[in-house]
């Protein structure tokens, strides 16, 4: 009998947390309201309920007394499987009675029999701003209140700071400012952002606008771009202004209007050009004094080390991973340089990053994988390695070490003394099975000496064929006059092989280790052979606008992320520290392919 109660009071637990999981009920309000200022407090829950609770309210008087409810539906169509969403919403008319910043807590409803609870709102309640006075009807106000000013409608760049230390990110946002009515916007320019490395942050494609205070003054806000900025160098560092063309939509005055525009709304869309204000920031230069170990990692870190196997026999691979994660500078954080064994064969490094882009700046991991290999039995030590980087927080150098690594190698098969080849190369190994040719054995009639040639098939042949050549030889040469007088055809044609030609200089860079050099020719491999290929001057592309181009080509989204990601690299690379070579292998294998997914969507 105790089993089956517990197994009853478990199975009535596991159902009603799952039924809560299912039940959502949220609270939504306004940001900043205006003191007298009329508002909505809606509460929407997704199943079907009753006794809803309003919590006690400081600071605001509910007009109404109850709430308005309205239910709402929707269903779609997935994979063969019909499913329908129902959402009940509770709406209170709040008003604003005193200045202050207030919080809504929770209010409660019950749902079968259970009672759920929403989230808090906070509410701040500013000073209402003076309206003018109607005196004579109100038209001469109206037309004052909708005077295009700086003062209602203005665009700004923000920095969450303006005094850095070299490396340590900036997160700037782009916003339009507004007390009109916009119906949508037409013509920008962005900040060029010289002397940062920049990183997108991911924001909604369509902007929408929230409510902010801003000195005191109720505004519309919307977010137009955000970016993470890396200085480059220290000093005075500005950010160039913000140009974007906003389209206010405005009743017509009663002047312009006609018989029948009393009986539709008369409006007029007006573009209005504006502007936002340079902004500096002071890049700071470290502290002098830098471990030896640091290498330009700026953030705040965690570093661990773990290898795959302690034991292993001779010409067996070992793997040591390396991993740094936390928030800062992560994408241009250098391989740590570990003493390796002399009888160790050690690989360069792969790379691989997680990493993920929000207003607290770059977050995420950076992992190293080494390959080791063994060749020669006995126990090797790996010593600690230190990696440091500079908080900016504490404005201090802090430390990291890996552990120390003892791998006990065993004897491999055969003599462990007899040299190992560890590779060869095409040039070493050559075919000569074709040295010696066998003597023909099939029949095989002589050709009489002093045979008369004139006269026969091969005698005519001789003057038809090179007839036949010259007439083709001849249209071929017309046709290809005609193709290369088509300027666009022929950069169509040539551009896969402009691009690898490109290419294969990146790769005697590569080699070369010209890291400078590499970049900037796989950069000009992708912009060259996009102007070349989609027949568009190179001038008129630029990240802006590739994807959209590339969307009409019918080219894959993936694909396009791959192109930008591309450049984003090279753009990153370029400025950093150093780079190690199996990343910039990696990138020239990545380029490649891209291009000749490109050459075969396009």
């Amino acid at each position: 009998m105790k089993k089956i109660f517990f197994l009853l009071l478990a199975t009535l637990f596991f159902t009603s947390a799952s039924f809560a999981e299912e039940v959502k009920f949220t609270a939504a309000a306004p940001r900043v309201v205006e003191v007298g200022e009329q508002f909505k407090l809606i509460y929407t829950i997704n199943q079907k309920a009753k006794d809803i609770q309003l919590p006690a309210l400081d600071g605001f008087r509910d007009l109404v007394g109850r709430p308005s409810v309205a239910t709402s539906s929707s269903s779609q169509y997935i994979n063969g499987k019909w499913s329908s969403t129902t959402k009940y919403t509770y709406t209170y008319v709040l008003l604003a009675e005193k200045e202050g910043k207030f919080t809504v807590n929770p209010a409660k409803i019950k749902v079968k029999g259970y009672e759920f609870t929403s989230n808090s709102v906070s509410i701040e309640v500013v000073k209402a701003n003076e309206k003018p006075q109607n005196n004579q009807g109100g038209q001469s106000n109206q037309a004052a209140a909708t005077k295009i000013t700086q003062t209602n409608l203005f665009v700004k760049v923000n920095v969450d700071r303006k005094s850095v230390y070299m490396g340590e990110h900036v997160v700037a946002t782009i916003k339009v400012y507004t007390r009109l009515n916009i119906a949508g916007f037409g013509d920008s320019k962005f900040p060029s952002f010289n002397g940062f490395l920049s990183q997108e942050i991911p924001t909604p494609g369509q902007i929408s606008l929230q409510r902010e205070n801003v000195n005191g003054t109720i505004y519309n806000v919307g977010t137009i771009r955000k970016l993470i900025l890396f200085p480059q160098h220290t000093g005075n560092i500005t950010i160039d202004p913000f140009e974007l063309e906003c389209i206010i939509r405005q009743r017509r005055s009663s002047g312009n209007r006609g018989f029948f525009d009393d009986f539709f709304d008369n409006y007029q869309d007006i573009r209005v050009p504006r502007k936002s204000k340079p902004v500096t920031i002071r890049v700071k230069d470290f502290p002098s004094n830098k471990p030896v170990s640091f290498d330009g990692a700026v953030g705040s870190f965690r570093m661990s080390a773990t290898i795959d196997k302690d034991s292993v026999q001779a010409n067996d691979a070992v793997t040591l991973k390396v991993k740094i994660s936390g928030n800062g500078n992560l994408k241009l954080i250098n391989p740590p340089e570990f003493d390796f064994p002399a009888d160790f064969e050690v690989y360069d490094p792969k790379t691989n990053q997680n990493l993920k882009s929000t207003a607290k700046g770059v977050t995420g991991s950076t992992t190293f994988e080494y390959l080791i290999i063994p060749r020669h039995g006995g126990e090797y030590d790996i010593p600690p390695v230190d990696f440091s980087f500079f908080d900016p927080k504490a404005g201090i150098y802090r430390t990291r070490s890996t552990p120390k690594f003892t791998i006990k190698v065993g004897k491999g098969s055969g003599d462990a003394s007899s040299a190992v080849i560890s590779s060869f190369s095409k040039e070493d190994v050559k075919f000569i099975g074709k040295d010696i040719r066998f003597i023909k054995t099939n029949d095989f009639t002589p050709r009489l000496k002093g045979q008369i040639f004139f006269g026969t098939t091969y005698f005519y042949l001789a003057y038809l064929v090179p007839f036949l050549v010259f007439i083709l030889a001849f249209v071929f040469n017309r046709k290809r006059i005609k193709e290369n007088a088509d300027v666009a055809r022929v950069k169509n044609k040539r551009a896969n092989r402009i691009a690898m030609k490109r290419l294969k200089a990146a790769s005697t860079s590569l080699k070369a280790k010209k890291k400078e050099e590499f970049y900037d020719e796989i950069s000009k491999a992708l912009w060259g052979y996009t102007s070349d290929k989609l027949n568009l001057p190179l001038a008129d592309l630029n990240k802006e606008n590739i994807t959209e181009i590339l969307q009409s080509k019918n080219v894959e989204q993936e694909l396009t992320q791959d192109f930008l990601n591309i450049l984003d690299t090279c753009e990153f690379a370029r400025y950093a520290p150093s780079t190690g070579s199996s990343e910039m292998d990696e990138l020239y294998k990545k380029t490649m392919e891209t291009i000749t997914k490109l050459e075969k969507s396009i």
